[in-house]
């Protein structure tokens, strides 16, 4: 059985406000943006003053002026993640990333993370979907044959969209944050929770819903992905809670961090009490793949023995996936 035996997560320093967002002149309001999206802070990789200057007219300048790269974020959650599983990370035999928005394609966000926290001889690698990159790295490992695998796993998912979104933008500019997750994987080592099942699915044919332009902006069509988003999470609930027992009273959900007023409409559906409701993006923004491990990183210490844990995420691809967690 796959064990996860540790989770990190990191973000930047600067923090972009609902108030910050309405002096930028777009015709938002701090108040519409609590309203219709929930989030009240993201984090951000960009000075304020270049955002306010520039709105990021031009996104291929933000890394010159930026704070954080994907990779220096990645580094640091994976880090934390080698402290809470008691390993250096010269003991890591796999390292596994995912990042949409990459600096330099080749070599590999794994293979930087990798240099970085001088790690000289792993496998490391790629896997990439965006946003439900959780399910795809636990499902990918759950599908080797446990003999096959090293005793310690590093996956990765880490992104700074807030450098691809256009600021005079009213809607994109309220919804990203920065941010990275990282969790150490294990098949013969017990952790502080066990895989029960992982699932990863795609529907390429839709895959243009959501685009993050290499030399340009974040877009997507918002409403088509917002519905897809809170149908397939339910649906993928449903069918956890069908065959395995879940009790909203004790076990936990965890969805994609898209925005916090989706979150509740799936909660709603499915009677998750908010005590049992484990989120960050009212304070950090959608950070794509990061949000949801992320989320259940800062609640490391708060698992319970016997917990169910649903991880459900939703995105670009359009892809979607589950995990049940159980904590141990």
């Amino acid at each position: 059985m796959i064990h996860i035996v540790g989770m990190g997560y990191a973000y930047p320093e600067g923090k972009i406000s609902n108030q910050f967002l309405e002096s930028l002149g777009t015709g938002t309001t701090a108040d519409w943006i609590s309203e219709k999206i929930g989030i009240e802070t993201r984090r951000t990789s960009l000075p304020l003053d270049y955002i306010l200057e520039t709105k990021n007219c031009d996104p291929r300048a933000a890394y010159d002026v930026c704070t954080d790269t994907p990779t220096s974020l990645g580094t640091a959650a994976s880090l934390m993640a080698c402290e809470k599983a008691g390993i250096d990370p010269d003991q890591i035999g796999m390292i596994i990333a995912n990042c949409c928005t990459p600096t330099q394609t080749t070599p590999g966000e794994s293979q930087r993370i990798g240099k970085a926290l001088g790690i000289k001889r792993t496998k490391a690698f790629d896997v990439f979907t965006a946003c439900p990159a959780f399910a795809l790295h636990v499902d990918f490992v759950n599908n080797h044959k446990e003999e096959t695998l090293p005793d310690y796993i590093l996956c990765i998912s880490t992104a700074t969209l807030t450098q691809k979104v256009d600021y005079s933008d009213r809607t994109d500019g309220a919804i990203w944050g920065d941010g990275a997750a990282a969790y150490i994987l294990s098949p013969r080592k017990a952790g502080r929770l066990a895989v029960h099942s992982a699932s990863f699915t795609a529907d390429p044919i839709r895959s243009d819903a959501v685009v993050v332009d290499t030399y340009g902006y974040f877009h997507q069509d918002g409403r088509v992905v917002r519905n897809f988003s809170v149908l397939q999470t339910v649906k993928m609930m449903r069918e956890l809670e069908k065959n395995n027992a879940i009790d909203w009273g004790r076990d936990i959900f965890i969805g994609h961090q898209a925005n916090y007023t989706m979150l509740q409409q799936i909660t709603s559906n499915r009677n998750v009490p908010e005590s049992n409701h484990w989120h960050n993006v009212i304070h950090v923004g959608n950070q794509a793949a990061a949000g949801a491990p992320a989320s259940l990183a800062e609640h490391w210490d708060d698992i319970k023995p016997e917990q169910k844990i649903v991880v459900a995420v939703v995105g670009a691809g359009l892809s979607w996936g589950s995990v049940l967690l159980q904590g141990q």
